[in-house]
């Protein structure tokens, strides 16, 4: 037993969403990174965190309202879903949270250790592939 349910429904949740998630992620890269746009980022790409960004507002917002909505649904949509169709939307969720709560502070550095220190790391990790770290 988890603090969200039968260890069971938490995994199935999670996975489900995940696949369906990831799934549509794939599609759209694969529908849309080839094709040219005004920006130099892959289209498929945007789409597929601009899309999640979008969805991650509205589940926040409508799962807010609605605290008789089950765990597993909730793993189901933020977790599995939404997170494997963009882990951009957990670290923009979690931001949005703690500006919700008016922890500023906390926002702020969430930002720049999940935003910023990722593309640090991104960048580390090439540099060490490449010998030059």
């Amino acid at each position: 037993m988890t603090k969200d349910g039968p260890l069971w429904l938490v995994v199935l949740s999670v996975a489900s969403g995940a696949t369906l998630g990831a799934m549509l992620r794939w599609w759209l890269t694969y529908a849309f990174n080839g094709t040219v746009w005004f920006l130099s980022s892959p289209l498929g790409t945007a789409l597929s965190n601009l899309c999640a960004a979008y969805l991650m507002g509205m589940a926040l917002a409508w799962l807010s309202t609605r605290p008789e909505i089950s765990p597993a649904v909730r793993l189901f949509i933020i977790t599995g879903f939404l997170g494997a169709f963009s882990t951009l939307t957990a670290v923009l969720g979690e931001n949005l949270h703690f500006m919700l709560t008016n922890q500023w502070v906390a926002a702020i550095e969430h930002f720049f250790v999940h935003i910023v220190g990722s593309f640090i790391c991104l960048v580390l990790g090439v540099l060490t592939v490449r010998g030059h770290f």
